[in-house]
C-alpha cells in the first residue's frame, strides 16, 4: 500500500524558508498553476515523492545550519 504524502502538499506551494532555492526539488512543481500542482504531486510515484522530500529535508536541515551559524557569528 501507498504510503500517504499529504503531510507534504504544503511543499509545492511555497518553501518553509521563505527564501526557495532554484535547485529546490520542488521549484519547477511551484511553477505550475495551482491545480496543475496538484495532480502532478498526485501522479508522480512513491519513489518520486519519496525522493523529492528527501531533497528537501537534507535541504531544510543544511539551511538551518547555516543560518544558525550565521546568527552566532552575528553575536
Amino acid at each position: 500500500m501507498e504510503k500517504r504524502y499529504s503531510n507534504f502538499y504544503g511543499l509545492i506551494f511555497n518553501c518553509p524558508v521563505e527564501s526557495e532555492l532554484h535547485t529546490c526539488a520542488f521549484y519547477q512543481i511551484r511553477l505550475l498553476p495551482s491545480k496543475e500542482r496538484i495532480a502532478f504531486f498526485n501522479a508522480m510515484t512513491e519513489k518520486e515523492k519519496k525522493e523529492r522530500i528527501e531533497k528537501h529535508q537534507s535541504c531544510i536541515s543544511h539551511r538551518e545550519v547555516e543560518t544558525l551559524l550565521h546568527k552566532i557569528a552575528l553575536k
